[in-house]
């Protein structure tokens, strides 16, 4: 699910860095969003900029999708949307810059 404040920029994505690139950050975001990507790069950020923005999210991590910009995200294991649901994953996008750099 991609919020609608980046819903735009998320429908650009293909259309910038191509299906291939795009469908390997899906499958690495969906699969293993605190390991090292199988292709491409990742790393954490460091300082204030890296801290976790909620309770139980991993500090942010910077991917580089291609050499057309970056995607920085935080991930959990146990979120939940209220009091009777059950816990999943949720990786958040908390910026995309599509833009070379």
């Amino acid at each position: 699910m991609v919020h609608r404040q980046y819903l735009q920029e998320w429908n650009r994505l293909v259309e910038r860095v191509g299906l291939e690139n795009a469908q390997q950050f899906y499958t690495h975001v969906s699969r293993s969003p605190g390991s090292p990507p199988s292709v491409g790069s990742s790393s954490y950020l460091r300082g204030k900029a890296g801290r976790p923005k909620w309770i139980g999210y991993s500090r942010t991590i910077h991917y580089e999708i291609s050499g057309a910009g970056r995607i920085d995200y935080q991930w959990t294991n146990e979120e939940s949307s209220g009091a009777d649901s059950d816990l999943h994953p949720v990786v958040r996008i908390l910026t995309m810059d599509l833009n070379s750099h």
